[in-house]
């Protein structure tokens, strides 16, 4: 899988005394963005196993947007509800 260099989003949550973080990855030449948790946080994640990719962290999410650009609000939100 290949990203685009020029679009990426670091989303949060920062609520109950927690600070976890996602990066989230535009997929070149298409309106995918993907998201990605850090190996680091050793979370209890919802659901089953998640892809690993090195250098990027567990595959948490595949969304697609009809624009190039994910808003911070939109990818929090994607986070949050993932959490």
């Amino acid at each position: 899988m290949l990203f685009d260099q020029r679009y990426h989003l670091h989303v949060g949550y920062y609520a109950n005394s927690k600070d976890i973080e996602a990066i989230c990855l535009k997929v070149l030449n298409e309106d995918i963005w993907c998201m990605f948790l850090d190996n680091d946080y050793k979370l209890p994640l919802p659901g089953s196993d998640y892809p690993s990719l090195e250098s990027f962290g567990l595959l948490i999410g595949i969304f697609n947007f009809t624009t190039k650009e994910m808003s911070y609000d939109a990818g929090a939100k994607l986070f949050n509800d993932f959490l």
